[in-house]
């Protein structure tokens, strides 16, 4: 017997995370054992186990999440280990996991520093520190706006890039656990690096800039413990200097302009910080209050995998353009030992365009990475953006350009791949593969739409379909845990609806079916993979809430329709039925669609009253999905069963949910309609995702199987993405 796949909260030893439960988790392999017949979790305060300080023994220590009931210090290293015995009498211990506290709710000593507001560029924070004495033990914990890095004598501290990430900054701030293996006796120094990410850079389909904030700032404090017992926290205050870093603008959108000569010829001395006292009393920094300071959530953004350049392509346009042989986000890293003076430009591309470097459908994202060289050799990258990319162009470069010189960094959130499929037809195998890299290319910190163009934003739409699949691909609940707080924060300004997509910059209220509906969809989707009922609970408010928006919204007229028939709904968005050919909807009627989702919503909230043992709130949304679904039918199907709507979203919808007069009707109009469209997809957002799994469940297995295995499709051409388009 062996026990894998220890973590906490579906983290492998987390760090600095806020830990609103302590859940263990765990796996067993390699036993003859059908089942656990006893199970053991210790945590001890010391890694040899002689400092118990909570244990839990019995059967009833679930594999898929026991709650390790302790109560935690700030700033602390826990030490874990489970033993299992199974039903045939064989037995294991894991190997020791560890979970470490930040900062809590500790009182901050440091405080928030910044530039001088007249200088907006883009600045190194520095510290100069001595220790006296051998350290025994190092931790910084520290956040930045809008994105850092922090660097110990010259060495970038962790392998993450653009923390700390997306932030509802008018909720909370989430600060990062620096573990330091070494801190040299004598002088140090510890400097931040700051850029604008999504807290000043352009961001969101409006294009506004400095959306959060109007100044680079760094929070931060270094704890040393000494072999002698000492202690020193070494904090942000007046003491730190500035000067300008290298890089000359950054953003999510922009790129980057790394200019090595930036500052050559003018003055760029090192200058006392400005303390940020107030922040809340000062327009542009109201944001960067204590208050707001959280432990992280987020994963790590990590360089996950590397791809060569496959190869390069001189084009028709007489262009140099780099092949990756795969689409994927990050960014280029590459040698360079140019003169002095050079000036290297990297654009980004998803596609060849009558074989020329194509990115118009970028839009408003410049997407571009400049490097002005200084004449030393070394290894450059961008360090506070990234790009959806298949091609790169390269412009500038002097002498032979060589495929070993580039490497492309493949960006995104630190989560464990667990599902796969290989089957004999290569062709099926590189779909699916195609669909773990959307993953990849989308699971950046939060889900998003796309990687490349001025969007990249968190559409609810596109998470409410995928996260079953995500889920089958990767673990995801660490992933999908901060998302929902997201979701819930921007939730609360809505007074219960749920935007079209976070971060819902401006609080913007639209909130319409199949999008919002990511509150009850999300969660039901977790709680079925990993069946931790105490995540379940940590997401009921947001499931409950959506649903009451709606039937609150419903009571406001002089009669309730128990329809969702009112506020802007995008449909089955992306359709190929749709009226016209310049159509982004499809023929189903929204209402339709938008009720039928509401009635499963409230069924799905009801199944999760009942596993939480809240009766009432069953009993209630039982009896309000019956009237919705009654209200559905009186109004979209005729007493013998034909649904009025005839598209395949329509039908498809139906029978998912199970909302019909009768069953074999709906599965006879559904492949009638199949037949009408010559059997092509017709259905789009809503209805084509859960086209095959219907067919399936109706027991249409062969049709399905040749819509999988279908190589032609059905063409509309249309005139880009709209602003406002989710991807899919």
């Amino acid at each position: 017997m062996k026990i894998t796949e220890l973590k906490i909260n579906g983290i492998f030893n987390p760090v600095g995370f806020m830990f609103e439960q302590v859940v263990c988790s765990w796996k067993v392999e390699d036993t003859d054992s059908q089942e656990q017949t006893n199970a053991k979790i210790e945590v001890s305060s010391t890694e040899d186990f002689s400092s118990t300080l909570w244990e839990k023994e019995g059967k009833d220590c679930s594999q898929s999440g026991t709650v390790i009931d302790l109560e935690l210090s700030p700033r602390t290293t826990y030490y874990y280990r489970v033993f299992v015995t199974g039903d045939k009498g064989d037995s294991a211990v894991s190997e020791t996991g560890i979970f470490e506290t930040g900062k809590m709710k500790e009182k901050w000593n440091a405080e928030w520093i910044s530039p001088a507001k007249k200088d907006t560029f883009h600045p190194i924070l520095r510290k100069c520190f001595y220790a006296e004495r051998p350290v025994k033990r190092a931790r910084l914990y520290a956040s930045g706006v809008g994105v850092f890095e922090v660097y110990l004598n010259g060495e970038k501290l962790g392998g993450e890039y653009l923390s700390p990430y997306i932030n509802n900054y008018e909720v909370n701030i989430q600060t990062l656990t620096f573990p330091i293996s070494e801190v040299k006796t004598g002088e140090n120094h510890l400097e931040i690096l700051l850029g604008k990410g999504w807290y000043m850079g352009t961001f969101g389909l409006e294009g506004r800039s400095e959306n959060y904030g109007n100044r680079m700032a760094a929070i931060g404090e270094l704890h040393l413990e000494y072999e002698d017992g000492a202690q020193e926290c070494i904090c942000t205050d007046g003491s730190w200097q500035y000067r300008g870093s290298d890089i000359e603008e950054s953003g999510i959108y922009f790129g980057e302009i790394y200019n090595r000569l930036l500052w050559e010829g003018k003055e760029n001395d090192w200058k006392p910080v400005e303390v940020l006292l107030h922040p809340e009393e000062e327009e542009g920094t109201k944001n960067l209050v204590k208050s707001h300071l959280m432990d992280r959530l987020s994963l790590p953004v990590l360089v996950k995998e590397e791809v060569l350049v496959k190869e390069i392509i001189h084009t028709p346009a007489g262009e140099t353009v780099l092949d990756m042989g795969q689409n994927f986000a990050g960014f280029m890293e590459f040698r360079s030992n140019l003169p002095k003076g050079t000036k290297v430009t990297l654009d980004f591309g998803e596609i060849l365009q009558n074989r020329n470097f194509y990115n118009e459908n970028y839009r408003e994202a410049n997407s571009q990475f400049v490097y002005i060289s200084d004449g030393n050799q070394e290894i450059v990258h961008p360090h506070f953006t990234f790009f959806g990319f298949r091609y790169v162009r390269v412009t500038g470069w002097e002498g032979e350009l060589k495929k070993e010189d580039f490497t492309g960094k493949v960006l995104y959130s630190d989560i464990q791949r667990t599902g796969y499929i290989h089957t004999s037809n290569a062709k099926l195998n590189r779909l699916y593969e195609n669909t773990v890299w959307g993953l990849k290319s989308n699971f950046l910190d939060i889900p998003t739409d796309c990687p490349q163009r001025n969007e990249r934003l968190g559409w609810t739409g596109d998470a409410q379909v995928f996260s079953p699949t995500a889920s089958y691909h990767m673990d995801t609940r660490a992933f999908f845990h901060k998302f929902i707080k997201d979701l819930r924060d921007e939730q609360k300004f809505l007074n219960g609806a749920v935007p079209n997509y976070v971060p819902n910059i401006g609080h913007k209220d639209d909130a319409g079916s199949v999008w919002g509906d990511i509150a009850t969809f999300l969660p039901y989707t977790l709680y079925r993979y990993y069946g931790n009922l105490e995540e379940i609970e940590y997401c009921y408010p947001l499931m409950k809430d959506w649903v009451d928006y709606i039937e609150r919204k419903d009571g406001e007229r002089a009669e309730k329709h128990y329809l969702f028939d009112f506020g802007f709904h995008f449909g089955d968005w992306l359709a190929l039925d749709g009226p016209t050919s310049e159509s982004f909807k499809g023929s189903t009627d929204d209402t339709y669609i938008a009720s039928m989702y509401y009635c499963q919503s409230v069924k799905l909230v009801q199944q999760i009253a009942e596993q939480l043992g809240k009766t009432e709130d069953a009993a209630y949304y039982q009896k309000l999905a019956g009237k919705i679904r009654e209200a559905i039918l009186k109004e979209y199907f005729t007493p013998n069963g034909r649904l009025a709507i005839d598209t395949q979203a329509s039908y498809v919808v139906a029978l998912k949910f199970g909302i019909y007069v009768n069953r074999d009707r709906i599965i006879q109009g559904l492949k009638e309609r199949l037949k009408k469209d010559k059997y092509q997809i017709k259905c789009g957002f809503v209805g084509a995702p859960l086209l095959c799994t219907v067919l399936a469940e109706s027991g249409l297995y062969e049709l399905a199987y040749d819509f999988l295995l279908k190589e032609g499709f059905c063409l509309r051409i249309c005139g880009g993405n709209p602003p406002g388009r989710a991807g899919i």
